[in-house]
């Protein structure tokens, strides 16, 4: 039987805040989970930017397949800018929870 009046933290209480090991791969996994998403959007970026310059320099003159290439073309950029975007504030979370 635990008695129940008994004063004083418990006694976890002073190793509350020490990362185990388990704790410590799983921040390690997290920030290498982070790394590879911003390289998937770095590579879907630039697949992006070569199928755009394919389709204006392959396809001159039909008016459709140029402006596709045109229109990829800052699409890539943009997917880029989303993709550190996306790293840097997911970082910056990761971070922040790894110092609480």
């Amino acid at each position: 039987m635990i008695p129940t009046d008994t004063p004083g933290p418990p006694p976890y209480a002073d190793h509350a805040k020490q990362l185990i090991l388990r704790d410590v791969l799983a921040i390690d996994r997290t920030r290498l989970a982070n790394e590879r998403t911003l390289l998937a959007w770095l590579r879907t970026s630039l697949m992006m930017l070569v199928s755009g310059v394919t389709l204006v320099k392959l396809f001159e003159g039909i008016l459709v397949m140029e402006a596709t290439g045109w229109l990829l073309i800052p699409m890539s950029f943009l997917t880029a800018g989303l993709g550190v975007r996306r790293y840097l504030r997911t970082s910056a979370l990761i971070e922040a929870a790894d110092s609480d």
